[in-house]
């Protein structure tokens, strides 16, 4: 299944027309209530499969590199980029020919969804709605009318609410480690949770997934499935279309590989007992 943000550079109804395959939308509740409306109504115009609330980031987190390099999205142009572009010239040449920087679902109600310079951690500082609570998940799951998951859950507690209000799934994540400094690892708490609502609903594990063996062990924790954005980013930066292909061959051969060297022909062969932990 293929996930894309809210803040993506690519609508939902290009998306649509290109791949048939599941599609999930992440969904960031902000503020502006008629950008969240634009937002959920073209998802379901676009046939998306699933609608994912996040819950872990509804405030920036303190990116010190971020602040440090002064990076913005767009990029600014400063002496220190301008550097940057001097010495990898495609970044220029790209910059320069490739179509203008917008977020297409948002550009329509907010300046930062156009070509205006803003950093990811200001964007959520202040777009974002802080007073989001479990009666706001609730209505947007019962709007959505679907498969409906909430994204950075780490907790039973919040992973029982979840059942309460509807949702089919939840995503076990902590933003991939980007936001609150000293947080667990998804992988820490994720067979808690499966005990606790693995049987009312799919608990995806999200978060430090960097190798096949990784999906391997929350598979054999109960995990449904197992997602990640830098697992296919970084490849994706490399070498476009085709690293992203490349990356994910990677990921299903370590998978085959592997599951054979554990005597295991099946999804369903992965339990707890494959696992070991140190005391």
């Amino acid at each position: 299944m293929f996930g894309v943000s809210a803040l993506a550079t690519v609508s939902v109804e290009e998306i649509s027309s290109m791949i048939d395959t599941p599609k999930m939308f992440q969904f960031y509740f902000h503020k502006d209530r008629g950008l969240n409306d634009s937002c959920l109504e073209r998802a379901k115009a676009a046939n998306f499969d699933v609608m994912a609330l996040t819950v872990d980031t509804i405030t920036g987190g303190n990116r010190e590199r971020d602040l440090r390099t002064g990076f913005t999205s767009p990029p600014k142009l400063t002496l220190a980029s301008l550097y940057s572009f001097a010495t990898k010239p495609m970044w220029g040449i790209n910059y320069l020919t490739k179509g203008k920087f917008e977020l297409p679902h948002l550009q329509d109600f907010v300046k930062e969804g156009t070509d205006v310079n803003s950093s990811i951690g200001n964007y959520f500082s202040t777009m974002l709605d802080q007073s989001m609570n479990w009666k706001d998940a609730e209505n947007l799951c019962s709007k959505w009318g679907g498969h409906f998951a909430l994204k950075g859950i780490m907790s039973v507690e919040d992973a029982k609410r979840a059942v309460d209000i509807g949702c089919t799934g939840i995503m076990v994540s902590n933003h991939g480690g980007r936001q609150l400094d000293g947080s667990r690892a998804p992988f820490d708490q994720l067979a808690e949770i499966v005990d606790a609502v693995g049987d009312k609903l799919d608990v995806i594990c999200e978060g430090g997934i960097h190798r096949g063996t990784h999906m391997l062990k929350a598979l054999s924790l109960g995990a449904k499935a197992c997602s990640g954005g830098r697992l296919y980013l970084y490849a994706l930066a490399a070498g476009g279309q085709a690293g992203v292909e490349r990356a994910l061959e990677k990921y299903k051969a370590e998978l085959v590989r592997d599951m054979k060297l554990m005597g295991c022909t099946k999804i369903s062969d992965l339990n707890r007992s494959n696992l070991r932990f140190r005391k």
